[in-house]
């Protein structure tokens, strides 16, 4: 490879860590933030439900404690990630996020099920709604968490750790709106049943959100091929390469959110460059397939080409045989 090569990739590398430290630190921001938020207003709340004896904003102040923790297990993971690969931890602690998210979506399958509870023993003993007070803490509720929710949903969309804090502060936002909507119906018409009933909806909502937060960060943690790549497409993109005549010891994995990892044998000839099938080969997976790194091994013979079958993704398409063989 070329100095001039050498010089742009080192330049790449440089803006994609600058890129990637204004990230973090663009989330971590958003995270601290939105944690003073929720906790600040979760004291409030509680000392309103605690003078009025009301059991709804009780309730609803118990659901922004379960906010308060989501975030800052979120900002915990956080931090955790962004430590440096060392002897120790050669791809650094980037998992963090994931374990903080699978955390996230555990915690949020407990709020799910407490909210259903809650609604079913409301919806069988219905208690007497003070509107005042429900829609006073629903109102100052609404604000923080709508704060909280704008600092956190751009962070939120490539990031299943943010996203775990994002669903932990809708819920009680959406908590808020539910309150306002059962004051105004129960003050109109007397149905008190309206609040257990919209509770309970959310609940079943808060269980997909749940399910669609810890499926994905298993799927990480057992290495399990992206959403947003095929395996098959990649490898006769790289076979198509001149000189590659078979794609064998394919993996396939995210190290964290929005980073993809590709691992892979090319078989060649002894005419073909090595070194320049290796460099269009890089190209091919960061320009088109988005990998954040990716590991070749340019060959042309394997030598364990049998070796560990149980890791191994087998191909059942013939290989062509090499010319000169």
């Amino acid at each position: 490879m070329s100095q001039a090569s050498n010089h742009e990739t080192s330049q790449t590398h440089a803006s994609g860590g600058h890129d990637m430290s204004a990230m973090l630190a663009t989330n971590e921001r958003a995270l601290k933030i939105s944690s003073w938020l929720t906790g600040i207003y979760f004291i409030i709340e509680l000392g309103l439900g605690y003078l009025s004896g009301s059991v709804a904003v009780l309730s609803d102040a118990f659901h922004t404690f379960s906010a308060v923790g989501g975030v800052l297990l979120a900002l915990v993971a956080g931090r955790l990630a962004a430590r440096a690969a060392d002897r120790y931890r050669t791809f650094g602690s980037v998992r963090a996020e994931i374990i903080g998210a699978l955390l996230n979506g555990l915690f949020l399958f407990v709020m799910a099920a407490f909210v259903l509870y809650m609604g079913v023993v409301r919806l069988l003993n219905p208690v007497e709604i003070e509107y005042g007070l429900m829609l006073l803490a629903a109102a100052g509720g609404l604000i923080t968490e709508f704060i909280s929710l704008r600092l956190l949903f751009s962070g939120q969309k490539g990031n299943l750790n943010m996203k775990g804090a994002f669903w932990h502060v809708m819920q009680t936002f959406i908590g808020s709106l539910i309150i306002i909507i059962a004051a105004v119906v129960v003050y109109f018409t007397g149905y008190v049943a309206i609040d257990p009933i919209l509770g309970i909806a959310f609940g079943l909502v808060l269980f997909w959100a749940s399910w669609s937060i810890t499926r994905e960060a298993v799927n990480v943690l057992m290495e399990t091929v992206p959403d947003d790549v095929d395996v098959a497409l990649v490898q006769d993109a790289l076979t198509s390469l001149t000189g590659v005549y078979e794609v064998h010891h394919i993996h396939a994995w995210a190290l964290t959110s929005g980073k993809n990892l590709f691992s892979a044998h090319l078989l060649i000839d002894d005419r073909t460059d090595h070194h320049q099938v290796l460099s269009r080969a890089h190209v091919l997976l960061r320009e088109r397939f988005g990998f954040y790194f990716a590991t070749l091994q340019i060959e042309t013979k394997c030598p364990n080409l049998h070796d560990a079958p149980e890791i191994d993704f087998a191909d059942t398409r013939p290989m062509p045989p090499l010319e000169g063989n």
